[in-house]
């Protein structure tokens, strides 16, 4: 008898044994994800991006750590959908405006007009991300799952003269992007596409006399040596941008590291957004009260005057429908699934401010 046991607990030790060499990967493995970033490692998004990675590292015991590929060393901003999508990045930073065609859905928040305060934009998108069938069905078809949602903030105008109206950018050179050219063309300007890093060389040589510009950006890229003007339209927002990690990476991932990396990614949009509106405040007072005998003079658009400029941008709400539709899509489904999340966090800010201000 003694010996049978003897036996059968050797065999369950065995057994054991197997067990764990065959399925203890998964149990206790150790994720080194290779994170594809577009930009540099400064400013308020790197340094949010930066606090994510080491919270999901400290609380994932170290099984799960982001090495980070700054200014598109590892790929192209551009190619980084698809990167991900193959595996070729772990993770990565994906916009929106460079795969329209890819990602239609996600890519209604970039049109001019459609998202205003910078934290409603950043809680909508990443509420969405996670309720929106329409959207869920495009990532999982680009084999992308998006863990947090950025924005820009608000675009604005930096030129060399005062704009009240319309009418001060006629003629003029301005330089933007997507469909801001567009905007910027039906306001009477002559739209220029050139890249952000390009703008300050663009407008000392007077290629351009303004830019479409993310406030915070005009202060980071040293735009006040070049432009004395900054004209607050809140023209609209990117919050069609984000990091995604490759669904096949994510799917083999155990539960319990999936929800500690969702957990940390729920706070990221308050985290960031924080860093965000300071970094705009902060990167306004400074221009206006001057950095090395460079004041700025900081003006917002008369909101009558801003409600013309939104009316010359409602036909690319109608281009926008007209693509999505065409990929058997109801954009007024889509509409309003965006309308109503953003109506929440409207709502929520109005009656109990930023979180980060709440006692």
């Amino acid at each position: 008898m003694k010996i049978k046991n003897m036996i059968a607990k050797r065999f369950m030790m065995i057994v054991t044994l197997f067990l764990l060499c065959a399925f203890g990967t998964n149990a206790y493995a150790e994720y080194n994800i290779r994170f594809s970033e577009l930009g540099p490692p400064r400013g308020a998004r790197a340094e949010a991006i930066q606090w994510w990675a080491s919270e999901i590292e400290k609380r994932t015991n170290g099984e799960v750590k982001v090495e980070f590929f700054w200014s598109q060393s590892l790929t192209k901003g551009k190619d980084t959908l698809r990167a991900v999508g193959t595996g070729l990045a772990d993770a990565g930073t994906i916009m929106g405006i460079y795969n329209p065609a890819e990602v239609p859905v996600w890519s209604y928040g970039n049109l001019p007009f459609v998202s205003g305060d910078s934290w409603v934009a950043l809680r909508t998108w990443h509420e969405l991300k996670e309720t929106m069938p329409e959207l869920q069905e495009e990532m999982k078809n680009n084999n992308v799952r998006i863990l947090i949602n950025y924005t820009t903030g608000p675009s604005d105008l930096i030129s060399k003269f005062p704009i009240k109206s319309a009418d001060d950018i006629k003629g003029k050179k301005i330089r933007a992007t997507g469909a801001y050219m567009n905007l910027i063309s039906n306001l009477g300007a002559v739209p220029v596409n050139t890249g952000f890093g390009e703008v300050y060389q663009a407008m000392d040589r007077g290629t351009v006399d303004g830019a479409a510009i993310y406030l915070f950006a005009a202060h980071a890229y040293k735009l006040y040596e070049v432009g004395s003007y900054i004209t607050e339209v809140n023209m609209g927002q990117v919050p069609g941008y984000g990091a995604g990690i490759n669904l096949d990476l994510w799917e083999s991932m155990p539960e319990n590291i999936r929800q500690t990396i969702t957990e940390v990614s729920n706070e990221f949009a308050d985290y960031y957004g924080e860093l965000l509106i300071k970094d705009i405040d902060d990167s306004r007072a400074e221009m206006q009260a001057g950095i090395d005998g460079k004041v700025v003079e900081v003006s917002v658009l008369d909101e009558a005057e801003r409600e013309k400029w939104k009316e010359a941008a409602n036909e690319f709400i109608v281009d926008w429908k007209k693509r999505v539709s065409e990929k058997g899509l109801d954009p007024q489904s889509i509409i309003d699934q965006v309308n109503a999340t953003t109506a929440k966090y409207e709502k929520e800010l109005e009656e109990k401010g930023y979180p980060w201000t709440r006692k």
